[in-house]
């Protein structure tokens, strides 16, 4: 008979909140739980990926904790399959793991989690990401209610103006400080913008800056915000988001910018796209200027690095060919490959440990043996 993991203790005043814990150990569980428990929460559990989506259509949680490897279905599909889900989209996914590295991280978000946990973790960190995601699953559900009014077009509703910056900026800081939530701004400009405005006619800048701040309202997550601080420089502010994780956003954002061509008035000219993150410290002024300051200086000093640009195509982009989309499914497969041998090898370890210790076992029972013989 499979034990699962003790109910946690009865929800003491705090945050109320309904989160589900997907781990295959119960050692993990039974600590998530009892200090979520303790906060408040509702806690429910499943041991794995598969039985993870049969509670999720149960209880309908606000957060999920989820360990990235587990049998059956493992967190990062797990966290694919609730995305694709509308339903189930606005869940905030906290994703758990031993592996290090940007790369992990990075794979972790393009698979649609909200945060990233290294583990071991502090309680003082797990609370923060926890606290920072019930705030948004709110925003999420207030944005998934009926508006009483005709919906405005997405950019104008996202971009806002440096005045309105200044008045946000100083809101958004209380709110972290106060709550003591990790908070971040990215700051991004068009990089050869001076060029451009040689180059090309004013009305076709125009267009080009305009299509720029389009394109970055689009590929923008839910929750971020986007300011238009001066021409060809935006910044965005990223609530409940750590510093690693907005450097990622930028990039992951940037990136989808600048695949399409920038094409106006059948010119194609190239545009360079640069970034720069800061994250929020207690140090920082109320208003926000020490930390736009600190993003700014980043941008700079990211130009010294190679490829910290970003360049556009100038030229029409073709769709993928049959070819490339071979290419492209054969990665994936490997990718997958790659993922089953590495449970494998982990397998290989447990199983190679338990050897050592039955070795073990057995050298001392011969020792024991011996030494009855010896008495006779």
């Amino acid at each position: 008979m499979v034990s699962t993991p003790s109910a946690p203790p009865a929800p003491t005043e705090g945050l109320r909140a309904r989160i589900l814990i997907v781990d295959d150990s119960y050692m993990v569980a039974e600590m998530l739980s009892n200090f979520l428990g303790k906060q408040g929460c509702t806690i429910s559990y499943a041991l794995d990926g598969m039985a993870a989506l049969e509670q999720v259509i149960q209880s309908r949680p606000d957060l999920i904790i989820a360990d990235w490897v587990m049998p059956n279905l493992d967190g990062l599909e797990l966290c694919r399959r609730l995305r694709q889900n509308p339903d189930h989209s606005w869940v905030y996914y906290i994703i758990m793991t031993a592996r290090e590295g940007n790369d992990s991280m990075e794979r972790a978000l393009e698979a649609g989690a909200d945060e990233f946990l290294s583990k071991p973790f502090q309680a003082v960190e797990l609370m923060a990401r926890v606290r920072a995601g019930l705030r948004i699953v709110e925003l999420r559900r207030q944005q998934r209610q009926p508006q009483p009014t005709k919906p405005t077009p997405v950019a104008a509703a996202s971009l806002g103006n440096r005045q309105q910056l200044a008045k946000v900026l100083p809101q958004r800081l209380q709110a972290a400080r106060a709550n003591r939530d990790p908070m971040s701004v990215f700051m991004l400009r068009v990089a050869n913008l001076a060029q451009l405005q040689k180059s090309e006619p004013p009305e076709l800048v125009k267009e080009i800056l305009e299509e720029f701040g389009q394109r970055l309202t689009e590929n923008l997550r839910d929750t971020d915000e986007l300011f238009c601080y001066d021409e060809g420089l935006f910044v965005g502010l990223l609530s409940g988001t750590t510093l690693t994780a907005a450097q990622l956003a930028a990039e992951r954002c940037i990136q989808r910018v600048a695949q399409k061509p920038f094409t106006v008035q059948n010119k194609t000219p190239e545009v360079h796209i640069q970034a720069g993150t800061a994250s929020f410290e207690a140090s920082d002024d109320p208003l926000g200027m020490t930390l736009l300051r600190r993003a700014l200086q980043a941008m700079k000093d990211s130009s010294k690095q190679p490829g910290a640009i970003v360049i556009s195509p100038g030229s029409s982009v073709e769709s993928p060919t049959a070819s490339q989309e071979e290419l492209q499914e054969q990665l994936r497969s490997l990718q997958a490959q790659n993922f089953e041998l590495r449970n494998r090898v982990a397998q290989l370890a447990h199983l190679e440990k338990e050897n050592r210790y039955l070795k073990q076992q057995l050298q001392q029972l011969q020792a024991q043996l011996q030494a009855v013989k010896s008495d006779v």
